[in-house]
């Protein structure tokens, strides 16, 4: 029976470490800080993604995506918030949007440089 605890325990660690490192929790609105090893950015300085846009936050420069799997990245797909590199980039843009947006890694990781609606 302790040898089953124990391995279990054993094993929990090596999947909470594992799954610690996929996925954190970042608190709604918050922008988690994303940086590009550095063949992505030997790769490409741009990086061009699909999604529907589910909340804008123009004052504080950031927006909440349902974005398409970014294979350039890596990513699957997955709802996250934005920065923009410029508020501007937002205007005309709403809730419910389709959008196609443009990535630059930018002095906090990735920021959204252009966005424009797309047909739904």
């Amino acid at each position: 029976m302790i040898k089953k605890s124990i391995l279990g325990l054993g094993l929990f660690g090596i999947v909470g470490t594992g799954v610690a490192g996929i996925a954190h929790a970042v608190p709604d609105g918050a922008v988690a800080p994303i940086r590009l090893a550095a063949t992505d950015t030997a790769q490409s300085s741009t990086v061009s993604a699909v999604g529907v846009v589910q909340q804008t936050r123009p004052e504080q420069g950031k927006v909440k995506i349902s974005h398409e799997a970014i294979p350039a990245l890596d990513w699957p797909p997955m709802t996250m918030f934005f920065r923009v590199k410029d508020k501007a980039v937002l205007e005309g843009i709403a809730a419910g949007d389709k959008v196609r947006f443009e990535l630059e890694k930018g002095a906090t990781g990735l920021e959204i440089t252009r966005m424009e609606k797309m047909a739904k």
